[in-house]
């Protein structure tokens, strides 16, 4: 799977000075830099993170060498990533990586049927998903503060 699509939070969700989940730190580093990490010990090398434009320049701090990441949250955008019959792994929130959980809400799909799914509005309603499994999504900040003490990032690659 070489292709991954990651959702933050929108800025009309997100309070004056608020960051986005995945830009919050756990061990040191933000979420993002250890699902990128994950991400790509699973073979991920093309990114698109849609995201407020103003976090791009934090998105791109947390990226490895050798994966290539589109930040935008411009609909028509999302539709050119995805113009691909390879498989996407879609992460529709900020989540941990965690390799012995179970599949979850993380799933993956032909690009190409992503795109007719979210020809007209996003949805989890998407033909031939798959639930991955190895994450654990993060609701808020006590949900990443519950899972810190037990998060082993040296697992994760």
């Amino acid at each position: 799977m070489g292709f991954a699509v990651l959702f933050f939070e929108p800025d009309t969700v997100l309070a004056d000075g608020v960051r986005p989940l995945a830009l919050e730190s756990v061990q040191g580093r933000p979420v993002l830099y250890w699902m990128c990490r994950a991400l790509t010990a699973d073979g991920v090398t093309r990114l698109f993170v849609a995201a407020p434009p103003r976090f791009d320049a934090e998105i791109r701090d947390c990226l490895p060498p050798g994966l290539s990441a589109r930040v935008s949250e411009r609909h028509d955008a999302l539709m050119e990533f995805l113009d691909t019959p390879e498989s996407v792994a879609v992460l529709p929130r900020a989540a941990l990586p965690f390799p012995h959980i179970g599949a979850g809400f993380a799933y993956a799909a032909p690009g190409d049927a992503l795109r007719r799914a979210w020809a007209v509005r996003l949805t989890n309603a998407v033909q031939d998903a798959s639930f991955l499994s190895g994450w654990v999504p993060l609701y808020g900040l006590d949900t990443l503060r519950e899972l810190e003490p037990v998060f082993k990032p040296e697992t994760t690659s």
